[in-house]
């Protein structure tokens, strides 16, 4: 008994005194599909897998797919403000008043529990819905995969974070098998696990597990320090960003498998009230100093040369002090109390900052921070939208006005005019800023009491219904909402429960609808049933059943409809099935091919 006391005292102790001799908060491994681990290997607390709060986006996010997910025990649409993201495109808008880029490729998915947390993003590859449904599959099987994998844990008092770093390992089979079942094309993953430690308390009380593949990016806040780090460093050529070289990604990258040569394993100490983000590549880029336009590679030619000339390190470090400033800027401002946030804020923000980054004075929260980052996005990239936005302008002018020198063939559809005119600028002509599909899921560690969740809900609600009667949503948002498409209706409100009543009570006959308008009626509202059993077509035969039964139940005399107008909906369902199926094949066809 007193041997098995001094060999237990003396392992905490040893890993105590191995994690104080760190001269850094981040361990990484081995680049490769082998996927070595950090050296250090230190215990954890046992988990406690309860979920009180999930969050999942853009749109739906995963909850699309969450049959494929049964026993995930997640509603994926309760998000509380210590465990927020937020997905939006950051493209033009077109002549249709359409924002490009929709629907967005990226997708974000956060499991909290009450001693820690799970966040997941994926940024799709190119537009449309294929790189869409791989984002989505990639993300619901890692978080899948992990949660189940940790609650095997839950009893357990050896967990260490080599066995949690073989599961993040063992998640992208997950991922890759459920976006090859979906037909799913290219995406990258960035994923990290939060859990308390177990004996050691410095550099920190917590352990950031996290794997990346691909150009998504993770960083840590040190609200103490206020410091900002980029976890995921290393898995970049020479440990710079460039987004230039994008490797690795889940899909159809190597025929059936995926391109896992830059995954990478990295270890992160945090304290209570730290922050761990992860981000899409349309986050990370827009601070970098070249795509900002306040420096240039020192390894490349360039034309102006009133820039500075950086190298990969360089620029990398540059970076981080501008995604700092922009950060700790709004930490102190609003830690200290100063009422000025609003007016200092008001000049980028167009004055909808109350509530910006927490609610009532209170200290920064995961929304909070996750929105700063994005309408720093949003104003850094504000001048090439216009840019693009007004050749687009002119561009239909010239089409309406028939002018000259347009040639006899016609307008010319090019690369060049599609994307507003960029590609025909030299690089250093060009405004600052990458518009891209743009992510941020962010988490904020400590223990959450039973009441945390409620709380938090009912600050983001206050903070909401500011905003909304102020009218001070938040630009970039506000810009999102303008461009949503109005929800379509398929007819008039159902009438036969009005007049099954008026019947029954003996009303007016004047009163009553006719009989076409409640086939009418019926009709409506069966094929609504019929289009809103969901977006792959699942239960498209009942719905058809229903319209069926519907128009069969009526009486008296009713309007006769085409077969078309009956059946439309269920047509377009399985064209747009087939334009899938059509894009895949000739997405392989192509790589197999060239």
């Amino acid at each position: 008994m007193f041997l098995h006391f001094f060999r237990h005292l003396g392992a905490r102790l040893k890993e105590q005194s191995a994690a104080k001799k760190l001269e850094c908060g981040t361990l990484c491994g081995k680049q490769g599909a082998e996927g070595e681990p950090p050296e250090a290997n230190l215990h954890l607390s046992k988990p406690n897998t309860t979920i009180i709060a999930s969050h999942s986006g853009p749109d739906a996010g995963v909850a699309v797919y969450k049959q494929f997910a049964a026993d995930l025990t997640a509603t994926w649409d309760n998000p509380v403000d210590w465990a927020y993201g937020i997905s939006v495109s950051m493209y033009d808008l077109g002549p249709t008043g359409r924002r490009n880029g929709e629907p967005v490729a990226d997708c974000f998915g956060i499991l909290a529990y009450p001693e820690g947390a799970i966040l997941a993003v994926a940024d799709g590859v190119n537009w449309g819905e294929p790189p869409r449904r791989a984002a989505r599959c990639a993300v619901l099987g890692c978080l899948n995969h992990m949660h189940h994998a940790l609650k095997q844990h839950e009893g357990d008092s050896s967990l260490d974070c080599h066995t949690v770093f073989r599961h993040l390992v063992d998640s992208t089979s997950a991922s890759q098998k459920l976006i090859l079942q979906q037909f799913g094309t290219l995406t990258t993953l960035v994923v990290s696990v939060v859990l308390p430690l177990k004996w050691v308390r410095h550099p920190g009380r917590w352990a950031a597990i996290t794997m990346t593949v691909g150009d998504s990016a993770a960083y840590v806040y040190r609200s103490s320090k206020r410091t900002v780090e980029e976890v995921t460093a290393a898995a970049h050529a020479e440990g710079a960003r460039d987004p230039r070289w994008c490797p690795g990604a889940l899909g159809y990258a190597m025929g059936e498998e995926p391109d896992l040569a830059n995954m990478l394993l990295c270890l992160t100490f945090l304290d209570d009230g730290d922050f761990i983000f992860l981000t899409s590549d349309g986050v990370a880029d827009n601070f970098d100093p070249v795509i900002r336009k306040v420096a240039r590679h020192q390894v490349l030619e360039s034309a102006d040369n009133d820039l500075p000339a950086l190298s990969p390190a360089e620029c990398q470090a540059k970076a981080m002090d501008m995604l700092r400033d922009v950060i700790v800027e709004a930490d102190v401002r609003l830690s200290s109390g100063d009422g000025s946030i609003a007016s200092h804020v008001s000049a980028n923000a167009g004055g909808a900052v109350s509530g910006l980054f927490g609610h009532h004075g209170h200290s920064m929260t995961a929304r909070g921070l996750a929105e700063q980052l994005l309408q720093h996005v949003y104003d850094v990239t504000e001048e090439q939208r216009q840019h693009v936005e007004a050749r687009n302008r002119e561009r239909e002018r010239s089409l309406l006005s028939r002018e000259p020198g347009l040639g006899a063939g016609g307008p010319n559809l090019n690369t060049d005019i599609k994307h507003g005119g960029l590609m025909g600028l030299a690089p250093m002509a060009r405004p600052p800023g990458k518009m891209d599909h743009a992510t941020v899921a962010a988490y904020q560690v400590g223990r959450r009491k039973p009441g945390a969740v409620a709380r938090s809900q009912a600050l983001m609600k206050a903070l909401d219904e500011e905003r909304s009667q102020a009218g001070n949503k938040l630009p970039f948002l506000a810009a999102q909402a303008a461009t949503m498409p109005p929800p379509r209706t398929l007819g008039p409100a159902p009438l036969y429960a009005t007049a099954a009543t008026t019947a029954a009570t003996g009303s007016n006959p004047a009163n009553v609808p006719s009989a076409a308008a409640v086939g009418q009626a019926r009709h409506n509202d069966a094929m609504a049933t019929a289009v809103a059993t969901g977006p792959l077509g699942e239960g498209a035969a009942a719905g058809a059943a229903a319209a069926a039964a519907a128009g069969g139940a009526e009486r008296g005399p009713r309007r006769r409809y085409s077969w078309w107008s009956c059946h439309h909906a269920l047509i377009v369902q399985q064209c747009r099935k087939v334009r899938s199926w059509m894009e895949t094949f000739m997405w392989w066809w192509y790589w197999w091919w060239f």
